[in-house]
């Protein structure tokens, strides 16, 4: 891409009471031209269209001036206008007199973009232990040299390498990190790949290209997902009976357990009254956690539901299990009424013969 610019070297004014910051978009006319890879460079000037390149909230130091100025909103692009847009956000960064931007006359002057670095990947999910590859690709204008490549995690305000290439040197320091180093000068190409994923592996990854005169990176955050297995069981037999339902292996932290109770031919609805334990957490930084909820069979049963809730699963997880009334002791209850009316029974026969009653 060719930026049509001003070249700026002056450091900025620190910002004062009198004169504060105020972020502003910028826009810049650009052209957007096609690399060559046949020839190994920028395609000619002819090969090109109009562009806009647009810094999204540049910081400012308002001189009062920038009342009237508006942000950018592609919608207010009319027909003759650059229909290629390019958007960036550089809120966190301080461009040196940046103000000047916002009243230059860049026709004529060329910048020429002869360096950068890109990535397919915004942020990653995946699941533990599976593989995962980071997507990183660079280009470069020619007569710049490739000096290093180096990916880096950061993860809870520590960082460590990764992986690094230099000057044709390999250095892994994760088990496992490949990168395909041929790919490096033949297709621009240093994505990385990580084998059978732990919860070690979760964290920001930064891509970081070193040439013999500039240096550039990207970064890609990465979440590890473990789904929970489930297992509903009986805890007691006595009346009422116990239901205990464990989810565990799960990662992140967040889980729901809820449970439903349904009867033959009725509506499902919520059991409310259910208890927890404790959190626990395994070697390998997995949670576990259990439910446990009195079951009411009713006189005709009933079907007690598990549902689990967990980033790492599209859906709940569900199972079930059906609760009928202990015929056991119902049957022994029935007995044990029968046989308390006999014995009755007999002291009355009894008593009525002492009282010489017919």
């Amino acid at each position: 891409m060719e930026e049509e610019g001003v070249h700026l070297t002056v450091p900025a004014e620190p910002p004062t009471a009198e004169r504060p910051w105020q972020p502003t978009d910028i826009v810049l006319d650009c052209f957007l031209v096609t690399e060559d890879r046949h020839r190994g460079a920028f395609a000619s000037k002819g090969d090109r269209e109009r562009a806009l390149l647009v810094l999204k909230q540049v910081p400012v130091p308002d001189d009062g001036s920038l009342d009237d100025i508006t942000d950018f909103q592609a919608s207010t692009v009319t027909e003759g206008d650059p229909p290629v847009i390019f958007e960036a956000s550089v809120d966190l960064v301080q461009i040196p007199q940046a103000e000047a931007l916002l009243h230059a006359d860049c026709s004529g002057k060329v910048v020429t973009l002869e360096f950068q670095v890109t990535s397919e990947t915004q942020a990653l999910n995946r699941l533990l232990g599976s593989p995962v590859s980071l997507h990183c690709s660079f280009s470069m204008a020619p007569g710049l040299d490739l000096i290093a490549v180096e990916w880096r995690r950061q993860h809870k305000g520590s960082g460590q390498l990764v992986y690094s290439w230099k000057a044709g040197q390999v250095q892994a320091s994760r088990k496992g990190a490949t990168l395909e180093p041929e790919q490096l000068h033949a297709a621009g190409d240093a994505s990385l790949t990580l084998a059978n994923l732990t919860l070690k592996d979760e964290g920001t990854y930064i891509c970081q290209i070193t040439t013999s005169l500039y240096q550039a990176q990207q970064i890609i955050p990465l979440d590890i997902l473990a789904p929970p297995k489930v297992q509903l069981n009986l805890a007691n037999k006595d009346l009422p009976p116990s239901l205990i339902c464990s989810a565990a292996g799960y990662y992140p932290l967040d889980v729901v357990v809820t449970w439903i109770r349904e009867e033959l031919g009725g509506i499902p609805a919520q059991v409310s009254g259910a208890s927890f334990s404790s959190i626990r957490q395994s070697m390998m930084g997995t949670y576990s956690i259990s439910s446990t909820v009195t079951a009411e069979p009713g006189p005709a049963g009933a079907t007690y539901i598990c549902q689990v809730t967990h980033i790492s699963l599209e859906e709940p997880l569900r199972v079930s299990m059906r609760v009928l009334p202990n015929t056991e002791q119902t049957t022994a209850f029935g007995i044990f009424f029968a046989s308390g009316l006999f014995i009755l029974g007999l002291l009355f026969l009894v008593f009525r013969r002492q009282q010489g009653l017919p």
